[in-house]
């Protein structure tokens, strides 16, 4: 049981074709994928394969982020094993599964996994 990588940082955005042409054109970020049913763009780093996502979803917090993890439902039910509380249980989102987790402290650790996509990550 291990946190891998910080997978992305999610940003909430009024309009998601000029934004993502300023992260494409002003930040120099590569788009890498998009849904359009989910109002939602990904975008890499040149150094990296962590994502700046960004979306027009009001319920998703703004911004949020999440660690990556190789199996959300096997990490969760390992985490509970040490007395540690899962705040949000597994949830189905596009690449495989969503969780979050609570620190002793409160803090809230959303967890994601790459089931769906076969563990790696998948751009259009």
């Amino acid at each position: 049981m291990k946190l891998l990588k910080i997978d992305s940082i999610m940003l909430r955005v009024k309009d998601i074709t000029k934004s993502a042409s300023f992260y494409e054109k002003t930040l120099g970020m590569k788009r890498v994928w998009k849904d359009a049913e989910r109002g939602m763009a990904g975008f890499t780093f040149s150094d990296s394969d962590s994502e700046i996502v960004i979306h027009d979803n009001n319920d998703i917090p703004s911004p949020s982020f999440s660690f990556l993890v190789n199996d959300v439902t096997k990490f969760c039910k390992d985490y509970a094993k040490t007395g540690n509380r899962i705040l949000v249980q597994p949830m189905e989102v596009r690449t495989g599964k969503y969780a979050v987790l609570s620190d002793p402290n409160g803090n809230a650790i959303p967890i994601i996994d790459l089931t769906k996509f076969g563990g790696k990550p998948r751009y259009d």
